[in-house]
């Protein structure tokens, strides 16, 4: 078993809530190995590396937040066969970031201490991967995978804000999350105008402002929030779920609602189920995918059904 680590998620705060998770998992692992990556291009290294040796470790695990998880499926998927570089790898994780919405629902016995893990490589599920292939705002095509949502609007741009947090927000992320994540949430929709967008589908096209797509392969998102629409991990199919374009004070009810699993019966909300997406939005936007920000002109989402093995929470 081979542990990535992100000792600054979650404020800083990782390393200090790994070591007692470390303590209890080398108890059950005789073959763990920890790996404390400089930075993100280090760490794909790292797991290239570790999944290209004669015995590649059975169980890649990303110690981290959602980010980290992401990193290291990016580092596992080869975009030449989208699937995975080595037969047989399990992917597990150790939530220590602020969010850890890969971990959701989390069941009582799957914690050390208050730590969430998925490290049951025995009962390991195969999960669906989303694929962005994106248009960048430099001309490039860039292909990256997800496994939680892909947005755009509105909460890719809180996500965006959150991550390069400075000043009250950075203050906030290292003593309540929750209450940082609030505190963005309305400097975003203070600031968000409604996004011209064109979105189409295998059947269906939608051609007009939002203030916020989500492209799901899990409901759980931005921490607390979570929609009440039926997508699961291996379904083979994405929800699509859109706000539509909507003032301040009726997108703050609709956040507060998504506090509580409430979105489907509101008057914003428009939702399809599909296996491709294609989102051309008017001008270069941020598309966040399971928390990570790239910049596109345009982007085109698929799922691909049941290619990685996930550990069991």
């Amino acid at each position: 078993m081979l542990v990535v680590l992100n000792p600054q998620s979650n404020a800083g705060t990782a390393l200090r809530r790994w070591q007692p998770v470390e303590s209890a998992l080398r108890e059950r692992y005789q073959d763990l190995t920890v790996e404390l990556p400089s930075d993100a291009e280090q760490a794909t290294k790292v797991v290239q590396a570790a999944i290209t040796r004669q015995k590649p470790p059975p169980v890649l695990v990303a110690a981290g937040g959602d980010g980290m998880v992401n990193l290291v499926l990016n580092a596992l998927m080869d975009p030449a066969t989208d699937r995975p570089r080595t037969a047989g790898a399990v992917l597990g994780a150790v939530g220590l970031g602020s969010s850890n919405d890969f971990h959701k629902p989390v069941p009582a016995h799957a914690r050390i201490g208050t730590v969430p893990v998925r490290l049951d490589a025995d009962h390991a599920e195969l999960v669906d991967v989303g694929k962005a292939t994106m248009s960048t705002t430099d001309g490039t095509r860039v292909v990256r995978y997800f496994l939680l949502n892909a947005s755009m609007g509105l909460v890719a741009a809180g996500n965006h804000s959150f991550n390069q947090a400075t000043g009250l927000v950075a203050w906030l992320k290292s003593r309540s999350v929750e209450a940082a994540i609030i505190a963005t949430t309305l400097a975003t929709i203070a600031a968000h105008r409604p996004l011209p967008i064109v979105v189409r589908g295998s059947d269906w096209e939608h051609r007009a402002p939002i203030t916020n797509i989500g492209v799901l392969k899990s409901v759980h998102f931005a921490g607390g929030m979570y929609y009440d629409t039926a997508v699961t991990r291996a379904d083979g199919r994405f929800d699509v779920n859109i706000w539509a374009r909507a003032g301040r004070l009726r997108t703050v009810g609709l956040i507060a609602g998504l506090y509580a699993g409430r979105f489907r019966r509101s008057r914003l909300a428009v939702c399809h189920r599909d296996t491709t997406v294609e989102l051309r939005p008017d001008r270069p936007t941020p598309l966040e995918l399971d928390g990570e920000i790239t910049m596109v002109e345009s982007a085109q989402l698929e799922v691909l059904p049941r290619v990685l093995k996930v550990c069991a929470a």
